[in-house]
């Protein structure tokens, strides 16, 4: 038999498991174009403008980036539009 607790701590495990937000994915690129740490900070800068975006790490010196996003909110293809607005390439 269910008590009353047991179906109210059931039905707020399940509530939580409904608003639990979307899996993380990251997205690692070869940006081409940076010569200094001022580009990686002006690429993180506008990367972090976008909804979603998590966390974004870039070294300039390899030109590899490394953005966690929630692909719900920010696809890879909008993070690249991102990048080649600023005048940057991305490898494919």
């Amino acid at each position: 038999m269910l008590s009353l607790s047991t179906v109210s701590l059931a039905t707020v495990s399940l509530a939580a498991l409904a608003c639990a937000p979307a899996a993380s994915v990251t997205t690692e690129l070869q940006i081409g174009g940076m010569v200094c740490a001022s580009c990686s900070e002006a690429i993180t800068f506008a990367l972090t403008k976008l909804p979603g975006i998590e966390s974004v790490a870039i070294d300039h010196s390899s030109g590899h980036a490394v953005i966690r996003h929630d692909p719900a909110r920010t696809s890879r293809d909008a993070i690249v539009a991102t990048i080649t607005g600023l005048g940057y390439t991305v490898a494919p």
